[in-house]
């Protein structure tokens, strides 16, 4: 049984891919770094100001060294794949505020050891990511290489990178590099497009360094119909398709068969305030679609995970996870980031939903797995045992397959309204606010070397050390 797969038709593919191809030959795109704009140019781009345009034979020779499949590198013999049937699930990247209870606040060190701790012993969650939320109580000129200490010391699951400036990503891809005492793709770097059309100084000065070092990046963009795309869905779409391409071919062009991540996490806009919708049916269709054009391309796919716009872990709020994270988990997306805890339009992260978004991708797991068929002997002499009239409860083959064939919530209520009440009648949210302190109690410590403790003091310090 096949529950997972692509909802655009090839003839649908071409078109967007057609399309894509005028805006880059005609409408361009602008490329804010200098040096950018001199490879283009090198290699045959016509470049007028900022504004570059790219040919369909330079998109189709970048298209051509593009791997499908690469790997992200932990430690202790840990690593993912990145491309082909794997679906790789990656932390949130950059709220402002931590929700806990009815408590919303500003991102503490605290908060963000806690998370850190809370995603290395996740059931389903597959990398961490230093910029998880950026902790406002350390100081500014070393809160990144805080963040990517912590990341290391706390975990030896692969890491994505940090690419917010030159010296961060400089800084975290050595730091990783020595701590690890490996050179290529020991993390993963988020380059965003500026929609419509646009990457600035910032991103395109990463791509550079991510090149050079060897180091994988995802593309992506974010862009808001009827703001900064068009209205109509599939212009969007047309549109998300050429900025994205736009970096993949630098990428390209820099370091040929470097691995990238198509990807895309535009949402919907609510024209009346010029908000984001996050938590949106046209994300979830923005997902079908990018997930559809990775596969026309052979690339893997990056997309977006439980999101939702509600300011409390609410209907809304649940709704919304579900509608976003089931869109890319039944897709051919092999990337999923944000996939847990995040709320209110990308602003805030809460303990309560990060716990029950796991169990909510478990849940959709289960569906996207399909049935297992099972077509011998062993069914048929069950059914016979039982016999009509029968029951099932009690039967070896019952007692047998029970845990792999059927999920049992945790965090859900499924007994008769009288046990609920009399087990205190509590929501799915206060018992989720119950298993923070044991979630984060039960994270064990990895072991690292004197060798590795040493480079992170070396970027840090002793005293902040001492404090993760």
């Amino acid at each position: 049984m096949e529950v997972r797969g692509n909802f655009m038709t090839r003839a649908e593919c071409e078109k967007i891919h057609e399309m894509s191809v005028y805006v880059l030959e005609h409408v361009g795109v602008d490329f804010m770094e200098p040096y950018c704009r001199e490879v283009f140019k090198s290699h045959g781009a016509k470049v007028e100001g900022e504004r570059v345009y790219i040919s369909r034979e330079m998109l189709e020779n970048a298209l051509s060294t593009a791997p499908e499949v690469f790997t992200v590198t932990g430690r202790n013999g840990k690593s993912v794949t990145v491309g082909k049937e794997n679906q790789i699930l990656a932390p949130a990247s950059g709220p402002l505020f931590v929700r806990r209870g009815n408590d919303r606040h500003r991102n503490t060190a605290e908060d963000y050891k806690n998370f850190q701790k809370i995603h290395h012993n996740s059931r389903v969650m597959d990398m961490l990511n230093p910029n998880l939320i950026e902790p406002a109580d350390i100081a500014r000129d070393i809160v990144r290489d805080y963040q990517m200490a912590v990341c290391l010391k706390y975990t030896d699951k692969p890491l994505i990178g940090l690419t917010t400036a030159p010296n961060h990503t400089i800084n975290c891809i050595e730091m990783t590099q020595r701590f690890y005492g490996i050179k290529e793709s020991v993390m993963l770097g988020i380059i965003n497009v500026i929609s419509p059309l646009k990457y600035d100084d910032t991103m395109l000065e990463a791509v550079k360094i991510c090149a050079e070092n060897h180091q994988p990046m995802m593309f992506a963009c974010c862009s808001m119909p009827g703001a900064t795309s068009p209205i109509t869905l599939s212009s969007t779409v047309v549109v998300n398709n050429a900025e994205v391409l736009a970096g993949i071919v630098y990428a390209q062009l820099l370091s040929p068969g470097i691995g990238v991540l198509y990807g895309n996490t535009s949402g919907g806009c609510d024209l009346r305030f010029v908000t984001p919708t996050i938590g949106s049916p046209e994300l979830a269709l923005f997902v079908f679609a990018s997930a559809a054009m990775a596969q026309y391309y052979k690339l893997p796919c990056r997309t977006g995970g439980a999101l939702a716009d509600s300011k409390l872990v609410d209907w809304q709020c649940g709704v919304e996870s579900t509608m976003t994270m089931m869109a890319s988990m039944i897709s051919s997306s092999n990337f999923i980031l944000h996939a847990c805890g995040v709320m209110e339009s990308f602003s805030t992260l809460s303990y309560e939903k990060f716990l029950l978004d796991e169990q909510n991708i478990e849940m959709l797991g289960k569906i996207t797995g399909g049935i297992q068929m099972y077509m011998d002997q062993e069914e048929l002499n069950n059914i016979a045992e039982v016999g009509p009239g029968g029951q099932y409860i009690d039967a070896d083959h019952t007692l047998e397959y029970l845990h792999d064939e059927l999920y049992t919530p945790k965090l859900f209520s499924k007994t008769a309204y009288a046990g609920w009440v009399n087990s205190g009648g509590k929501s799915a949210k206060q018992l989720a606010g119950e298993q923070i302190e044991e979630r984060i109690a039960s994270y064990k410590p990895v072991e690292i070397t004197k060798e590795q403790e040493d480079v992170l003091v070396s970027y840090i310090g002793k005293d902040l050390y001492r404090s993760i």
